[in-house]
């Protein structure tokens, strides 16, 4: 079997990077899904508009398919993760086998919704202040997503918050482990968090 790790938050929480210095620590054994690459394709709604879609709601991601594949490593089995555009808003044509791994670890905003939530052996939720979050997302959304940062700031406010206030943050009541990430966190600070994760899970 294969044990499963959520490591939830709000965007721009610093999610992926302690992700990321969880799976060395953790070595060979360990992969990283995001579930950024369960958002619907674009082409599943009508009339779609970047500017205006909610990409932090619940219904934004394909859960049933990201429950129905960590069923199947949970299981020891292979499977087909998509892979999302987040330029394009489209799910692009190939996918990204994943194979058994020892750990999977599956970073995100939403994961421990009420149908992922009992299919992770842990789950850890990362926090940070919101003015931080912004700043991490103007950053990101501007030099990687070719974004003017007067859309980030709307979208930030028009939707961003309303979620999180509303879906992300709640889920902090059935982590196994908060952990807080500082404005001024680096590198160093991930590493220390990806410790406190190996000390839960009692290794």
């Amino acid at each position: 079997m294969t044990r499963l790790i959520a490591i939830t938050g709000g965007s721009g929480a610093g999610k992926t990077t302690i992700a990321q210095a969880l799976a060395r620590r953790l070595g060979a054994g360990a992969a990283v899904i995001a579930e950024d690459d369960y958002y619907r394709c674009a082409s599943s709604f009508p009339d779609f508009d970047p500017a205006r879609h909610n990409f932090d709601a619940p219904e934004a991601k394909e859960h049933e398919l990201l429950r129905e594949h960590l069923a199947l490593a949970k299981s020891g089995a292979a499977f087909d993760k998509p892979v999302y555009d987040l330029v394009t808003h489209r799910r692009r044509p190939e996918v990204e086998r994943i194979v058994h791994a020892e750990t999977l670890i599956v970073e995100g905003i939403l994961l421990l919704a009420p149908e992922l939530r009992p299919l992770f052996d842990l789950r850890v939720y990362v926090e940070a202040d919101e003015a931080v979050r912004l700043a991490r997302r103007m950053i990101r959304d501007t030099e990687s997503r070719g974004r003017s940062p007067r859309s980030v700031m709307s979208q930030f406010f028009t939707t961003v918050r309303p979620m999180h206030d509303a879906y992300v943050a709640p889920q902090r009541a059935f982590a196994d482990l908060v952990l807080f990430c500082p404005h001024d966190a680096g590198p160093e600070h991930a590493e220390r968090n990806a410790q406190r994760i190996l000390e839960a899970l009692g290794g």
